[in-house]
């Protein structure tokens, strides 16, 4: 076996790979669980928390979790005034959204509000730990812990509902079983240096990576609205939705696969070694431009069938369709990773840019009247996320890396 594949099943790299795929299993059971319990019309609110959760976590918790990573493999102290800020911003917005929206998305259950509030912090509390295990390279733990939650959640869901038969029995599993990171001790102290830590600013880190964060959601998700905003025909929207949704598995599972390659990188960037971690932005981008066609193939000819068979005939999207979601998901793939390159120098201004970017050509992409309204936003989900990735990969090796 070759030393690099001897490293990487030594050192807990398997254990992040099982851990995001068990993770990515136990989400689909808990809302198989919850959804089976509750019926369509019960699950709702649980839906709507869930969508909540995603989009906290990946606009604001992703972004902290990726800070405390690069701040503890630097050995650097600070930052925790920013984190408190972002979790805080988390914790407001979903408040504001489950109170304001009670009665149309959360059947009228106040206690929703609370749930929300309490899963934004045990959920903080996951992604700081992670974040820390992974500085410390402790990556097994890091993959259990990722996999362990994951089927927590699970088995809370099942014991709650035996006890209170409701959504919010469901919902209170989602947020409290990230309790559970605790029993892995991620915070004991590891620091062996008694050198005096060099602060860590956590602001600018934070402030660009959020935006970035947002910008590749919003381009991952705002297809359907797109589809709509063009062309009311009903359950066309629907068409995109659930394709969008099956396609973007990558994307789920890569961003927990982002812990494995951040510290590394950081190392890299602390050493100055410009040209190395140049070299690894271009491996993803190349890697993007040799895939992304084999995706786009396999989404034209078997995208149709997958979605079919899943969701049932009426959801069939077309085969244009198909062929750029699953494309434009490769390349978004991509992204994140290459993205990791200025993570690791804490370029996240220069990332926001990137994805900034992105969404201003996708934008103007889907202007041109040609083709239907679903073929138009897929085609410009590709060319925003090329164009997100071709500025990642540029602002990764544009200058030489400061020397800290």
């Amino acid at each position: 076996m070759p030393r690099s594949l001897r490293r990487f099943a030594s050192d807990g790299t398997l254990f992040i790979v099982a851990g995001t795929i068990t993770a990515a299993i136990g989400a689909y059971l808990f809302q198989v669980v919850g959804g089976r319990a509750l019926g369509a019309a019960g699950f709702d609110p649980v839906s709507a928390l869930l969508t909540v959760h995603l989009l906290v976590f990946s606009v604001l918790l992703l972004p902290v979790e990726q800070f405390e990573i690069r701040r503890v493999t630097l050995d650097r102290s600070g930052g925790f005034g920013a984190i408190a800020s972002v979790i805080g911003l988390g914790a407001a917005g979903a408040l504001v959204f489950t109170v304001a929206t009670r009665n149309h998305f959360f059947a009228g259950e106040t206690g929703y509000a609370v749930v929300a509030v309490v899963a934004v912090g045990c959920n903080a509390l996951l992604a700081v730990a992670r974040g820390r295990l992974a500085g410390h390279r402790r990556f097994r733990a890091y993959g259990l812990v990722s996999g362990i939650v994951a089927l927590a959640r699970v088995g809370l869901a099942l014991l709650f509902l035996e006890v209170v038969h409701t959504g919010l029995s469901v919902a209170w599993a989602l947020a409290l079983a990230p309790l559970l990171t605790l029993a892995w001790r991620p915070f004991r102290a590891e620091r062996q240096s008694s050198e005096q830590q060099i602060e860590e600013p956590g602001g600018a880190f934070l402030a660009g990576f959020v935006v970035a964060s947002a910008a590749s959601q919003v381009l991952l998700l705002a297809a359907p609205i797109g589809v709509r905003i063009l062309d009311d025909t009903p359950g066309l929207m629907s068409i995109v939705f659930v394709t969008f949704q099956l396609f973007r598995a990558p994307v789920v599972v890569t961003q927990n696969l982002l812990a494995r390659f951040l510290p590394p990188f950081t190392r890299l960037a602390a050493q100055g070694r410009r040209m190395e971690l140049r070299a690894w932005g271009l491996r993803f981008g190349w890697a993007a431009a040799v895939a992304a066609p084999v995706a786009a193939t396999a989404g034209w000819l078997l995208g149709p069938l997958a979605v079919r068979l899943l969701f049932g005939a009426e959801f069939e999207p077309g085969a244009a369709t198909a062929a750029y979601a699953a494309a434009g998901v490769v390349i978004a793939t991509a992204s994140l990773l290459a993205g990791q390159v200025l993570v690791a120098q804490g370029k996240t201004l220069r990332l926001a840019a990137a994805w900034g970017i992105g969404f201003v050509v996708a934008i103007a992409a889907v202007i041109p009247v040609v083709g239907t309204a679903d073929v138009r936003v897929a085609r410009a989900f590709v060319i925003g996320e090329a164009a997100a990735l071709l500025a990642i990969v540029a602002g990764g090796g544009r200058d030489r890396l400061p020397d800290r």
